[in-house]
């Protein structure tokens, strides 16, 4: 009795102990672990495929591994705008506007989609040799959140206080959405966030606390406002169903609709300063067009849908099947959810009926299209499909806590078997319907039948081993389950990982040290505050933001559709549907406009264009050219420049004789039309329709190919452009020296240099067609560009140009002679954003050839001062800011109101003869994934509902109480 006491005063104390208010009655612990089991299972499917990890090794850090999780856009896009981003924590750089991503670029616009994630700021804590691990491990932890918030969530809405919450967790935060999609590394703040906002409907709609919602909803945008828009979408549905199963009346309702109204605009609102900006860079976009697709259609079989539902199975990285699968337990326990006592009937509707829209939106095209902003999207398809997986984990742990409250019954264990058996039965015929065939060899299959039967053995052991403690019952049937959900994930997660893939750690960015150097020698010249470099070839369509110089290249959703036509028009590599425009070897012409001071050219030297370009280093097989005739960032022009002619993009050639012709005011053709002096079709038979306008069929793909040979020009230099629809790629060659080979074409148009010969010498251009090629058009055309005309040219514009005495993201200042009126050009994106100041007065800007900055200057010497501040980012940032004011006074309100209510008696309701306080948090607990009614009052409500609740005895586990919103 002594021992019984001493324990029972132990525990009483523990109890009653701050740590234990702190980690068990707030939830903490729970919080802590569901983070962790996510993160820890991320990072060793990361490790079973070979990513390099950090460890601590005698004392020091260690990597080990050969891969890195950087594939597809994350290693074009993601990672190199992660890398810029950093370098601006680090240095203090500005976020609004970047000048190594394009030409130039809205910076916060950019990163609104892709690096807004709070997380990113630990990227400061990381060597720069550590710089992918960093966002590696960052991603993990996003995975962790998810786990964690979802744990919120489901404590909130059930008020369990065990293990299973974090089991349950794991299993949202390691869905097939999460491993097939993870790469897109921006996107699981938002999907971390979603349980929040969901927790936050919860409590609006619960006791009317409108906070958690508005900050988790603000948060959202502010971190991803593309994935944030699929949770305001769904925030409508959830409401509404939250509203409905709640329903205290009309007064009650409508009270519900203006919290929730006012808290969604609020939310909105405090994301203005990054929102707005977004939304009017976006208007510059190509994808803000987007056709809607007229014919309604089912983009794929319902069977497979439904079998992909299996675990153990590869998720659907870049195309295919929505990513709904969540482990077999979901599976397991749907049948129990859909017929189980206990559970009402309003909550299996509303679940059914979300698990329907999001399936239904999934595979309408129509539906799938508005779901995705009334935009097509280019691979990744549904998105959104995450929110199947919530609901469906939901609606597994609402059965398991009927489970846990009212102990294992056999008519469940029947219920297991409904999920399961259905998935299977669907898994065979897709499977019989493909080629493969179905067979019970199958490692999915096997594998998902094996787990399933460990689920349903250990609800069948809790049923029958005689544990009459519910709480030791509890504890030991949620480690058994925590222990093989563990085994499933992990599995999963590795071949999530293995499904998405991995690139080579060592030689990315290719030859990195030797271009740092090259960029630090090009540095130490004598150059202006601003100065451009670009790479002879692409490595990423990123490059300049991911060695870090300021170029010309940009591949990102925010790209500047105008400058993209622009690239086109010039000859440069450009995709309007691609939201790309970027860099390879170009006209002495494009260089100087651009303000490209610095080339440089990996693996080999140039064989071309020596006239205009200087090699001045060399570093270990990479080369360092300069520009013999850069200009500035700005120079003077005519103002015949604005009457250029609108050309399509069939002859860059005459379209830079126009642009340099305009801006000078000499009538002068700079590049001229040259003749083909020999042509040799191999395996293809070809037709000219006009000068460089020709037809063809090909007689054997694998090995077609046209040899065109032109005689060079003394004094002159040859440039070819290919537009053409199936021919894979250009080869250039003078003899038997190979000038440049493997000029990508595939999909694109693009001028090159043809060497430096001079007259009596030839030059060969040999154009491969695809091997899927069969019949098709092409423009190929050469010109020659008068070397000594092309000087006169430069001198012109460049005894004009803006010299900049002050430099810096936002802000230039400088000073120009301009000699007569003209326009004031700058090779900078037109946006609104940017303002130009000429002697202290702003100057109306406007485009010049369609898509740069420009301002009328009159004759004179002027100080010229431009500076940034994004479209919207003023007005969003007002608009936040009174969004902020609102929610004080709100808040403020509502914590008067409240100080008043603790001043009236306290409510109470009878249940059995027994007086029960109800609580701020407990009064309501049963409303399944959309709110609960107290368990106390639960027994109460079915009297008069006639409900029957499973007959079992035992009083269910009080909800938690959670104090503050």
């Amino acid at each position: 009795m002594k021992n019984k006491s001493v324990g029972a005063s132990i525990g009483g104390k523990l109890k009653k102990s701050v740590l234990f208010d702190i980690f068990y009655e707030k939830g903490i612990l729970y919080f802590i672990l569901s983070f962790m089991l996510p993160f820890i299972i991320m990072l060793y499917a990361f490790h079973k495929n070979y990513m390099t990890m950090l460890w601590i090794s005698d004392g020091e850090l260690q990597k080990t591994g050969s891969n890195q999780f950087l594939v597809v856009d994350l290693w074009h896009q993601y990672y190199p705008f992660f890398r810029v981003l950093r370098e601006k924590l680090l240095t203090g750089g500005s976020l609004l506007y970047s000048w190594q991503n394009g030409i130039g670029t809205n910076f916060i616009a950019l990163i609104a989609y892709y690096a807004a994630s709070p997380l990113n700021l630990l990227s400061v804590f990381f060597g720069e040799d550590y710089t992918r691990e960093a966002l590696m491990y960052i991603l993990a932890a996003k995975v962790g959140f998810c786990g964690a918030f979802f744990s919120c969530f489901l404590r909130y809405t059930f008020g369990r206080k065990d293990f299973s919450i974090v089991a349950f967790s794991s299993i949202f935060a390691l869905c097939s959405y999460t491993l097939g999609y993870y790469w897109n590394v921006m996107w699981f703040d938002t999907i971390s966030l979603f349980p929040l906002v969901m927790l936050g409907i919860v409590a609006l709609c619960r006791e009317k606390k409108w906070k958690l919602y508005t900050i988790a909803l603000a948060l959202s945008l502010i971190t991803n406002y593309y994935i944030g828009f699929f949770t305001c979408v769904f925030t409508i549905f959830m409401f509404a169903f939250t509203a409905i199963i709640e329903w205290q009346g009309f007064k009650a309702f409508f009270n519900r609709i203006w919290l929730i109204v006012r808290s969604s605009v609020i939310g909105i609102c405090l994301g203005g300063f990054i929102l707005l900006p977004a939304y009017r860079a976006l208007q510059l976009t190509y994808g803000i067009d987007g056709t809607f697709p007229k014919e309604l259609k089912c983009e794929n079989k319902w069977i497979d849908i439904f079998a992909n539902l299996i675990s153990y199975n590869a998720p659907t990285s870049k195309d295919g099947l929505p990513n709904f699968a969540c482990g077999m337990l979901a599976l397991v326990l749907f049948g129990v959810f859909l017929f189980a006592k206990g559970i009402k009937i309003r909550e299996k509707v509303s679940g059914v009926l979300l698990l329907a829209l999001i399936a239904v939106s999934c595979n309408l095209n129509q539906l799938n299209f508005m779901w995705h902003g009334f935009h097509a999207t280019n691979q990744i398809p549904y998105r959104y499909s995450f929110i199947f997986s919530f609901i469906l984990v939901v609606m597994a742990f609402r059965a398991y806590d009927i489970i846990l409250q009212k102990g294992v019954k056999y008519y469940q264990i029947i219920l297991t078997l409904v999920g399961p058996a259905v998935v299977f039965y669907l898994y065979y015929l897709s499977a019989n319907a493909s080629e493969e065939k179905f067979s019970f060899e199958n490692t999915e299959f096997k594998s998902s039948l094996l787990i399933t039967g460990a689920y349903i053995l250990i609800l069948i052991c809790m049923k029958f081993i005689p544990i009459k403690d519910k709480s030791l019952r509890t504890a030991i049937m949620n480690l058994i389950m925590a222990f093989v959900i563990c085994s499933e994930l992990s599995n999963n997660a590795v071949i999530g990982v293995g499904t998405v893939g991995s690139s080579d750690y060592a030689s990315y960015p290719s030859m990195n040290k030797e271009v740092q150097t090259l960029l630090d020698e090009a540095e130490s010249y004598d150059n202006p505050l601003f100065y451009r470099t670009e790479m002879t070839r692409t490595y990423t369509l990123n490059d300049s933001a991911l060695y870090g110089y300021n170029g010309l290249s940009q591949f990102s959703s925010s790209a500047n559709v105008s400058i993209t036509r622009l690239y086109q028009k010039l000859g440069l590599y450009g995709s309007e549907a691609g939201n790309r425009y970027y860099y390879r070897t170009a006209t002495p012409v494009v260089n100087s406009i651009f303000g490209v001071d610095y080339i440089i050219s990996k693996l080999s030297e140039l064989k071309s264009e020596a006239a205009f370009l200087e090699q001045i280093a060399e570093e270990d097989k990479v080369y360092l050219y300069r520009n013999k005739y850069p200009l500035s960032l700005g120079f003077m022009m005519n103002e015949e420049i604005l009457n250029t002619e609108e050309f399509n993009t069939e002859n860059p050639f005459e379209y830079q004789n126009d642009i340099m012709s305009k801006a000078t005011g000499l009538d002068v053709d700079l590049f001229t039309a040259q003749p083909v002096k020999l042509v040799n079709y191999d395996k293809v038979t070809v037709e000219k329709e006009q000068y460089g306008k020709y037809s063809y069929t090909v007689e054997n793909a694998a090995s077609a190919n046209a040899v065109y040979d032109f005689a060079g020009v003394d004094g002159s230099y040859l440039y070819g452009y290919l537009k053409g629809t199936k021919v894979e790629n250009i080869e250039v060659s003078c003899g038997t020296s190979i000038i440049d080979s493997g000029i990508e074409s595939k999909g694109y148009s693009i001028a090159f240099p043809m060497s430096d010969v001079q007259g009596g010498e030839t030059v060969s251009v040999k154009l491969k067609f695809e091997e899927s090629a069969t019949s098709g058009n092409y423009t190929f055309v050469t010109y020659a560009l008068n070397e000594e005309l092309f000087r006169q040219l430069y001198d012109k514009l460049a005894d004009e140009q803006f010299e900049i005495t002050s430099f810096s993201d936002t802000e230039i200042k400088g000073n120009i002679n301009a000699k007569e009126d003209g326009v004031l050009y700058f090779s900078i994106p037109y946006e609104k954003g940017w303002s130009v100041y000429i002697d202290g007065e702003k100057a109306d800007t406007f485009p010049v050839l369609d898509a740069v900055l420009g301002v009328n200057a009159e004759a004179g010497s002027h100080e010229i001062t431009l500076k940034y501040i994004p479209d919207g980012f003023v007005t969003g940032t007002i608009a936040g800011g009174a969004a902020l004011l609102l929610f004080v006074i709100f808040a403020l309100s509502d914590l008067k109101k409240s100080k008043k209510t603790e001043q009236l008696p306290q409510i109470q309701h009878i249940d059995n003869g027994k007086m029960d306080d109800i609580s701020a948090y407990g009064a309501v607990n049963d409303l399944g994934f959309a709110a609960n009614i107290a368990p106390e009052a639960e027994k109460a409500e079915n009297l008069t509902d006639n409900e029957d609740i499973g007959g079992n005895d035992e009083k269910p586990e009080s909800s938690d109480s959670l104090q503050g919103d």
